[in-house]
């Protein structure tokens, strides 16, 4: 089990990105959650095991439909919170 501490760049406010993300971390088997933030970026933590991780990883850099991700950057970590779902935080 691993943790992704992400941060997605580009056009993701106010687009259903964090919804869309949902739905990619339940397809994939990751729990934790998924914020906006102030600078105009999306915040997401993930918990799961490594295979689940890097497929919602690449979910989430190809994006929904109405989105437009330009970077996400990702950094790795074992250090996990026990997450046992996924959730949009506000």
């Amino acid at each position: 089990m691993l943790q992704y501490h992400m941060i997605a760049d580009g056009r993701v406010q106010g687009v259903g990105f964090r919804y869309f993300v949902q739905m990619e971390a339940d397809r994939h088997k990751v729990a934790g959650w998924v914020k906006n933030r102030d600078d105009g970026r999306v915040e997401i933590l993930a918990e799961g095991p490594e295979e689940s991780l890097k497929q919602f990883a690449e979910a989430v850099r190809k994006g929904s439909p109405f989105s437009n991700v330009t970077g996400v950057t990702i950094e790795e970590s074992h250090r996990l919170k026990g997450y046992r779902t996924f959730s949009i935080s506000y």
